[in-house]
Parts: structure tokens; C-alpha cells; sequence
């Protein structure tokens, strides 16, 4: 029923992290593990994923709801998952689970990137599980709930984080390693996404107004951003007219548009030291 999570018994849930360690080693453990996940807190759209140091993101098991796949085909694996907050953390060193609020920058719903990926494909809360396959490389667990069901609770959140250790021994077990990649880069994708966001729009910005869209495409609000600035909130104002004037935009769709050009553009986009 809408807004409403299913009560599962612990002979149930027992009966499922069975089916999980049963599957260990198989295709059919991803969804074993989330569906005993499913009975420890319900929700209705994940997906698992590995992030290499070398190589783009790779999609282990898919299970998103259908107004999610959108977004998350589109947008999401054009680049938005290089400025999410599962990937900043996760680079950041981060381990265990956590509530996408635990883990992104203040005020991270009236943020661009909020109304961008989750407003828009009908993400109405997020959890994940922060791990890593034996040979180190970081794999999330991405729990979403839409609007049917209510956001998490304290009591769910609780419940996840006290399975935690069972996830990560789970996850260490079944992947001995992400997996092959063919699409292996040259240099960290992180390292480039640092260097592109440190340059973008160098030749037109000022300093201060470059800092203002590092802080917007990494999902910082209006108000998140002035605060992390130090100014006040019209300063901040001010700076994103200057910005979107200067580059010619009318979104921030746009401005993320941009950023991922720029991504995908060969040669080195350093600024020119005066």
C-alpha cells in the first residue's frame, strides 16, 4: 500500500540472507542481497555499482524503478555520477552505510543537482551502502525510495547500519574484484574531474566566480554555497548572474551541459598561469 513499508518476520529475513550466502559466487546474488536487504527496510528502486580508479563506473546489478532509469541512463552515466555524493564519498575514503544527507553538502535538496537527477526522476529518499570488493576497488549500494513509500526513519536507518558488517563481508566475498573493464583511461577519472572543475571557465570567470560553480556542480545550494563561501546569500546571487551572463546560459541543466563537454573534450584544459 502507498506510504506504507511491509513488516517482515526475522524467520523471513533469516530465510533471505540464507538465499544471499547460498548465492554467493552466482549471477543471482545481487538480487539475493537486495532482497534481503528489501526485509531489513523496504524500498523500491536500487542499483549496485563500482567505481575504479581508472575507469569509468560500472553498473553491477540494475534495479531502478522506471521513472529512475531516465535519468540514470541519460544524465546520470553521461557524467553526473562523477559529482554525486556516492562518488565524492566514496573517493573521499568513506565506508559503512549512510543517508544521502549524511553525505552531501548542506542543503543539498534546494540544490541544482537535486532538482537535475533526483527531483526529476521521482527520488523521494536515498540510502547507500559504501564498501569494496576484495581487491579494494569501491562498490556502492544505491537503496532509493519514491513517493510510495514514506521517507527513511530513524529506525530504518538503524536497522541498515546494524547489518552494515554483514553487507561488507557479503560484498568482500562475492566480488574478488569489480570485474574487466575495456574502457580503462590513462589517468584517474577523479584526477581529471578535479582538474576540469579547478579550470572550468577559466578564460571568462573570475576566481571567485569559478568557486561558486565548483560548489554548484558539486551540489551545493544557493544558500550551502554563500555559507561555504563565507559571503552573504546575494552576494552568491550575484556571482551565478555573472556566471550565466559570462558563459551565455539560462539553466543550470545547461551549466552541467557545459561541464560534461568539457569532460569529454581531448587535450588539457589547464589556465594559463599570468
Amino acid at each position: 500500500m502507498s506510504g506504507e513499508t511491509q513488516v517482515v518476520s526475522n524467520r523471513e529475513q533469516t530465510e533471505l540472507l540464507a538465499a544471499a550466502i547460498e548465492h554467493l559466487g552466482s549471477e543471482a546474488f545481487p538480487q539475493a542481497i537486495l532482497a534481503w536487504l528489501k526485509s531489513v527496510s523496504a524500498f523500491d528502486s536500487a542499483v549496485i555499482m563500482a567505481y575504479p580508479d581508472t575507469s569509468a563506473f560500472s553498473v553491477l546489478h540494475n534495479e531502478l524503478h522506471e521513472g529512475d532509469q531516465p535519468g540514470f541512463v541519460g544524465p546520470y552515466r553521461d557524467g553526473l555520477w562523477l559529482l554525486s555524493p556516492l562518488y565524492l564519498s566514496v573517493k573521499a575514503g568513506l565506508r559503512g552505510f549512510f543517508h544521502i544527507l549524511d553525505i552531501a553538502p548542506p542543503n543539498f535538496v534546494d540544490s541544482e543537482y537535486y532538482a537535475l537527477y533526483y527531483a526529476s526522476n521521482g527520488i523521494h529518499d536515498h540510502a547507500a551502502y559504501l564498501f569494496e570488493a576484495s581487491d579494494g576497488t569501491p562498490i556502492a549500494i544505491s537503496l532509493e525510495r519514491t513517493p510510495a513509500l514514506p521517507k527513511y526513519s530513524k529506525q530504518d536507518k538503524a536497522q541498515f547500519q546494524a547489518v552494515a558488517p554483514v553487507v561488507d563481508a557479503l560484498l568482500r566475498r562475492h566480488w574478488q574484484s569489480s570485474g574487466n573493464h575495456t574502457d580503462t583511461v590513462e589517468a584517474s577519472l577523479h584526477l581529471r574531474v578535479q582538474s576540469i572543475l579547478n579550470d572550468f571557465g577559466c578564460d571568462l570567470l573570475t576566481p571567485r566566480e569559478r568557486e561558486v560553480v565548483q560548489l554548484i556542480l558539486r551540489g551545493f545550494s544557493s544558500k550551502g554555497a554563500a555559507a561555504a563561501m563565507g559571503i552573504s546569500a546575494q552576494t552568491e546571487q550575484v556571482h551565478r548572474k555573472n556566471i550565466y551572463q559570462k558563459l551565455g546560459l539560462s539553466s543550470h541543466n545547461q551549466l552541467f551541459s557545459m561541464f560534461f563537454d568539457a569532460l569529454a573534450a581531448p587535450g588539457s584544459t589547464a589556465c594559463a598561469t599570468p
